[in-house]
């Protein structure tokens, strides 16, 4: 059988071929450069800091880093700085140690907390702000040295605020509020202190607030939040992120996938589950402009609509895509399953892994590794659990560096 040589050197060259944005008009082309995380973390790399937002031929939205598409998996370590204050007596020995083992386990992303959780912990902000601080830089300056990206979850607990000054939960909705003077002064202190660093690669606000609200009737003895409150609170942040930051970072909710009522509870204080067009509004409102980044984080329920059915992960990745791509923005996976969720399957984990990757899910992250497996529901390295998650981590990373546009 005879064969055109130059089909098979374009099939020799397939493994060393990415995607990349040619010239100014936006479109998707392929060449046999470095990858683009490999080119980003190269001395000689000057362009724009962290995770941008571009486009591609379809005008769709994507990640980009070093000025092409990023596809890439990583890891939730919730304690990477609070371990700092919350077991480690303000210094940052836990910390140092846990980058070295995220570094010997070729980590490339991390998402973490950036604030106290506990309303009780908040002392460790005021009375040791040099030290807190300093902690911080050193953080970043370790992960700068290890080629660590990182994505602070800034304000993980939607309760530590309002309960630390006193006030009701709805104060995130308060422009006049203690909890919304200090969102935006600590988040102002947070990026002036982490945007010159090459390690950061997104601003993300807190953790899955959109499950805390509207619950309404349907979950007595809870906090009755409005949507529109933090909602409020998102969009100041982002203002306040995007005025400071020049870099032009993606700025992400840190949202879980939205209720299947979420729509319903929100408009209609009505628990009739949601179609497909309600989902993509509610997360439209979810993610105010200027945040470019939808999260959702995916565990073991299926997704349903009311119009389409209850939906396998493959379809519901497929649809949140759609929905962050009419919206304008990016979809991400902020969390998936983990030790509680997968009870040790590691064939449940593969598919996670699997469904990602064939969904061109730009960045996943498994929830959560911790240096001492101290955290809820959290694994550590040297461990069955922990091993096969890191080297599946490894192993898809390696494939994603392969994956095109086209």
């Amino acid at each position: 059988m005879k064969h055109n040589l130059k089909v098979l050197f374009t099939l020799a060259l397939l493994p060393f071929m990415y995607a990349c944005q040619n010239d100014d008009d936006g479109k998707i082309g392929v060449f046999t450069g470095t990858p683009p995380i490999d080119a980003y973390w190269q001395d000689s790399y000057s362009g724009a800091l962290g995770i941008q937002i571009g486009t591609i031929s379809s005008g769709e939205p994507r990640m980009f880093l070093a000025g092409n598409p990023l596809y890439i998996t990583g890891i939730n370590c919730y304690n990477l700085f609070a371990q700092c204050h919350e077991a480690d007596g303000m210094a940052s020995t836990l910390m140092e140690e846990t980058v070295k083992v995220m570094a010997e386990e070729k980590v490339p992303i991390v998402r973490f907390s950036c604030a106290p959780f506990y309303a009780s912990q908040m002392h460790y902000y005021f009375d040791q702000k040099e030290t807190y601080f300093a902690n911080l830089e050193k953080l970043a300056d370790l992960c700068d040295e290890n080629e660590i990206l990182l994505i602070p979850s800034v304000f993980w607990n939607y309760a530590c605020l309002p309960e630390y000054f006193g006030e009701p939960a709805t104060a995130w909705g308060d422009t006049g509020s203690q909890t919304y003077a200090f969102m935006l002064s600590y988040t102002e202190e947070v990026v002036n202190l982490l945007k010159g660093h090459k390690c950061l690669a997104a601003w993300e606000f807190g953790n899955e607030y959109n499950l805390q609200t509207d619950l309404g009737p349907f979950a007595l003895g809870f906090t009755q939040i409005p949507a529109e409150d933090f909602v409020t609170a998102f969009k100041g942040f982002a203002d306040k992120v995007k005025a400071l930051d020049s870099e032009g970072r993606m700025i992400c909710t840190g949202n879980s996938i939205m209720r299947s009522t979420q729509w319903h509870q929100t408009n209609e204080a009505s628990l009739i589950t949601d179609t497909y067009e309600q989902y993509e509004e509610i997360t439209g409102t979810f993610t105010p402009d200027p945040m470019t980044g939808i999260s959702e984080h995916i565990y073991e329920d299926s997704r349903v609509f009311s119009d389409l059915g209850s939906l396998s992960r493959i379809y519901q990745l497929m649809y949140a895509k759609k929905a962050a791509a009419n919206l304008g923005k990016v979809y991400y996976v902020g969390e998936f399953t983990g030790p509680a969720t997968a009870k040790g399957d590691s064939t449940l984990v593969k598919n996670h892994y699997s469904a990602y990757y064939s969904q061109k899910i730009q960045l996943s992250l498994i929830w959560t590794f911790a240096l001492n497996g101290d955290t809820e529901y959290s694994f550590k390295s040297g461990t069955d659990y922990g091993d096969m998650a890191f080297s599946l981590m490894r192993r898809y990373n390696e494939k994603f560096k392969y994956m095109t546009e086209e």
